[in-house]
């Protein structure tokens, strides 16, 4: 994969922005144009399209953009706020969990506290939950706007835009097993709830994914797509680019998944590069132990990729890790 496609990948689909935004769009705008003021955080799944929206900052805004990497800290953004507007993706890497882990975040709301100009700023859905929880992170943010799950139709459009050739939908032998719909499965901490894939045998229940009720094969095949990514169109793309040939079924939709349960240090090991997106071993090595063996599991179980010192998220296995660490009940 050359480099231009890896950095498309981090970033997620390009998608207009009302689109992404839903209802939040509106506020988004404000900010945009000065109605609104004080710190902006936009909050989205990994993959989900975070980078079009900071893009679209950048532009209206004609602000300097700073993009995090790991290991990149409060120098990093001290550089880029020079009293004009600014944008900042990947702030989930301005923290660890490890103690004296949130200094360089602590350093970062200070400085955000000082700064008259607009400052827009994108935060990994799962590590804005954990900080929130734990550090109140919300309060520091007058403006918060998601990336809202997109609709079956949506991610059947978009998908299918990227091919010059259609493939043929075939409808699956009815004892093929269930599709996988998406439930709210409650995590108790703070009231802070999370959706789950969880299996049902009846195609019917992603009828309502559609506004015309039209089942066909291609329906249910992007009703099920749509299902086990939550809406999530990096997430979509990268389970339909790993199907293989010219005709598609409903059943060959379908995430990356261990066969087995995860221990709890593989659990904890998994929710830290869910959170992060890309991590870099030194993060991990102390605060897991036999990191080695434990990503060599992850990584055998289609969950994570280890190239050098950076451990990397699979898009097509964010659910699964989703699934995966709230079954531990790990934040």
């Amino acid at each position: 994969m050359t480099d231009s496609a890896v950095e498309r990948r981090r970033r997620g689909p390009d998608v207009d922005v009302p689109t992404l935004l839903g209802d939040d769009h509106e506020a988004f705008n404000a900010v945009l144009s000065g109605e609104e003021a004080g710190p902006v955080a936009v909050v989205g799944d990994p993959f989900s399209g975070r980078g079009s929206v900071l893009d679209r900052a950048v532009r209206d805004l004609d602000a300097t953009r700073v993009s995090l990497d790991p290991g990149d800290g409060i120098a990093q953004t001290r550089a880029g706020i020079n009293g004009g507007p600014v944008v900042i993706e990947g702030c989930q890497h301005l923290y660890e969990r490890c103690i004296g882990g949130f200094e360089a975040l602590s350093a970062f709301l200070d400085d955000l506290a000082s700064v008259d100009a607009t400052v827009v700023t994108g935060w990994n859905r799962y590590a804005w939950a954990y900080l929130a929880a734990v550090q109140a992170l919300d309060r520091e943010f007058p403006v918060t706007v998601e990336i809202q799950p997109l609709p079956a139709e949506r991610i059947a459009e978009l998908v299918l835009d990227r091919y010059d050739v259609m493939p043929t939908f075939v409808a699956d032998d009815p004892d093929r097993g269930g599709l996988v719909v998406t439930t709210r499965h409650e995590i108790d901490w703070r009231d802070w709830s999370v959706s789950v894939p969880v299996p049902t045998l009846s195609p019917v229940a992603v009828k309502d994914l559609f506004s015309d009720g039209n089942m066909g094969p291609k329906d249910v095949t992007f009703g099920r797509l749509a299902a086990v990514s939550n809406g999530n169109l990096g997430v979509a793309t990268a389970i339909w680019e790993a199907r293989q040939g010219p005709e598609v079924r409903p059943s060959d939709v379908s995430v990356p998944a261990s066969d087995r349960d995860l221990d709890r240090e593989e659990a904890f090991c998994l929710r830290i590069v869910l959170a992060k997106e890309r991590v870099n071993r030194e993060q991990l090595a102390g605060i897991v132990d036999g990191l080695d063996r434990v990503l060599g599991r992850l990584a055998r179980d289609g969950l994570v990729t280890v190239e050098g010192d950076i451990v990397e998220l699979v898009p097509a296995a964010v659910p699964a890790a989703a699934t995966a660490t709230e079954r531990r009940r790990i934040l």
